[in-house]
C-alpha cells in the first residue's frame, strides 16, 4: 500500500494475511490518534476510498458515516439508517413519507410517521464479529418528535416495546415516550451486550406498539450500535 495518496481497497471475500499486515502497518505508524487494527475490514465492507498517507486522516474518515469508530473510546461503531429498516407501512403513503436531513454534512433519508395502528420498525445487524472484543455495546433508535396536535393520538402519549434478540439470548424492555423531548433528536434504548465470542452472529432489535389506536408525530433516523461510555 502506498505511503502516501488515495487507495480504493480492492479486496473481495476474507481479509488475506497481507491484508491484516497492511492494517498492522498503517495502525502501528506515528500520530496523534491509532485506528482500531480491524478498521481495513471494516472499510473493505463499507466499500470506502481511505487516505493511508498517516492514522490521523484515516481517523477522521473512521469517526464518520455507516461504519466508524468511536473517538472517545476508538471502539467500532455502527449506524443503520432508516432506509435500512424494515418498517410496517412504509411503503404506503398514507401511512409513512420519506423526507431529507442533513446530519454531518451528508442529507440523508429519514422516515416521518403520518399515522399507523400496527407501529413496526425492525432491524438487523448481521456482522457482529466487526465489533470490538470485549465492549459492551448499546443499540438504540434515534427519533425526534414532532409537534403538531393533528393526530388522533399523538406518539408521545404511547408506550413502546424494545426487543434485542442475539444468537443465545433475547431481551425486551418497555419504555414510555411521555416526557420526551420535543422536535429535536433523542435516543431510545433497545438494549445492551457484551461483545464476547457467544454473541459473534447477528443481532436484531425492534422498537413496537400494537395498540388500536392510531399513532403519529415521529420522525426516525435509523438505529445506532456503539460501545457503551
Amino acid at each position: 500500500m502506498a505511503a502516501s495518496g488515495t487507495a480504493k481497497i480492492q479486496q473481495v471475500g476474507k481479509p488475506s494475511k497481507t491484508y491484516s499486515m497492511k492494517g498492522k502497518e498503517i495502525a502501528s505508524r506515528k500520530g496523534k490518534t491509532r485506528p482500531p487494527l480491524n478498521f481495513l475490514s471494516i472499510l473493505h465492507n463499507a466499500k470506502k476510498l481511505i487516505d493511508t498517507s498517516c492514522p490521523d486522516k484515516l481517523c477522521k474518515q473512521l469517526y464518520t458515516g455507516k461504519y466508524f469508530v468511536d473517538e472517545n473510546t476508538n471502539k467500532n461503531c455502527f449506524m443503520l439508517f432508516a432506509r435500512k429498516l424494515d418498517i410496517c407501512w412504509i411503503d404506503n403513503p398514507k401511512y409513512w413519507e420519506w423526507t431529507k436531513e442533513e446530519t454531518s454534512g451528508e442529507e440523508i433519508e429519514v422516515a416521518e410517521l403520518i399515522e399507523v395502528c400496527w407501529f413496526d420498525i425492525r432491524g438487523k445487524f448481521d456482522r457482529t464479529i466487526d465489533l470490538s472484543p470485549g465492549a459492551m455495546y448499546e443499540i438504540v433508535f434515534v427519533v425526534r418528535m414532532i409537534d403538531d396536535d393533528v393526530y388522533q393520538t399523538h406518539i408521545s402519549n404511547c408506550t413502546v416495546t424494545l426487543v434485542m434478540i442475539l444468537p443465545r439470548s433475547r431481551t425486551q424492555r418497555n419504555e414510555s415516550l411521555e416526557g420526551k423531548p420535543v422536535e429535536e433528536w433523542f435516543e431510545i434504548l433497545v438494549g445492551e451486550f457484551i461483545m464476547s465470542p457467544e454473541n459473534v452472529g447477528s443481532v436484531e432489535f425492534s422498537m413496537e406498539e400494537h395498540g388500536p389506536d392510531w399513532k403519529g408525530g415521529l420522525i426516525v433516523k435509523g438505529a445506532l450500535i456503539r460501545p457503551k461510555v
